[in-house]
């Protein structure tokens, strides 16, 4: 079979401009891809800034006893950055004012929503902590100590867990489980041996006995 070297070579050299083609094309929708990541990201860490600095707001409207403009400002951004870590720092903020008015069941959503879905983690953590909180200043110690049962099963190694213990057993106490309390300070002096808090867990356990 014949081969015409000159089709073979008109053909060879449309492939290379073709494939050129693709390769420029690629290149553009790999450039654009990058671009709109960069922006997006940008725009995040703006957006976060910018929440971030009406947070600071609020706080200082807070300290100046300016109430009204310091809830003002906590609404605005819990609404306007929702996603942002700032908007759920706000959160908090807004459930510790809701529960020195006593709104507790308001402010029991706004922190049982925050241990669902705050980012970053470390937030949660801080929600549950309120959520205590909340049942201690109802004097509602049963479900007071549920929530300290499932801090300390979801944070076992927080730097509140000690606390979180000690509230566990005085809770036991004021619900009448006298039993459990004292299981419950005993587990302290085990598990963080040669702290204050195992100190305290021991005076207390003398002083039920």
């Amino acid at each position: 079979m014949k081969v015409n070297l000159k089709i073979m070579i008109s053909k060879l050299l449309k492939r290379q401009k073709e494939d050129k083609r693709i390769i420029f094309f690629t290149f553009i929708s790999t450039g654009l891809a990058v671009v709109t990541i960069i922006f997006v990201v940008c725009f995040k860490l703006h957006q976060n800034n910018v929440a971030s600095t009406k947070l600071a707001s609020a706080y200082l409207a807070f300290s100046q006893g300016n109430q009204k403009q310091g809830v003002d400002l906590v609404d605005e951004t819990i609404s306007k950055y929702s996603k942002m870590p700032a908007a759920y720092q706000a959160r908090l903020l807004k459930a510790d004012i809701f529960t020195q008015i006593g709104a507790y069941e308001e402010a029991l959503k706004l922190l049982n929503d925050t241990v669902k879905d705050a980012k970053p983690e470390k937030i949660k953590p801080l929600a549950q902590v309120r959520i205590i909180y909340v049942f201690d200043t109802k004097q509602d110690y049963f479900n007071a100590i549920n929530a300290s049962k499932e801090f300390i099963d979801k944070y076992p190694s927080h730097f509140f867990i000690k606390d979180v213990y000690l509230n566990l057993a005085e809770y036991y106490l004021l619900s009448g489980s006298k039993d459990e309390a004292v299981k419950t300070f005993s587990e302290i002096l085990i598990n963080f041996p040669a702290t204050l808090e195992a100190e305290k867990a021991q005076n207390r356990i003398n002083e039920i006995k």
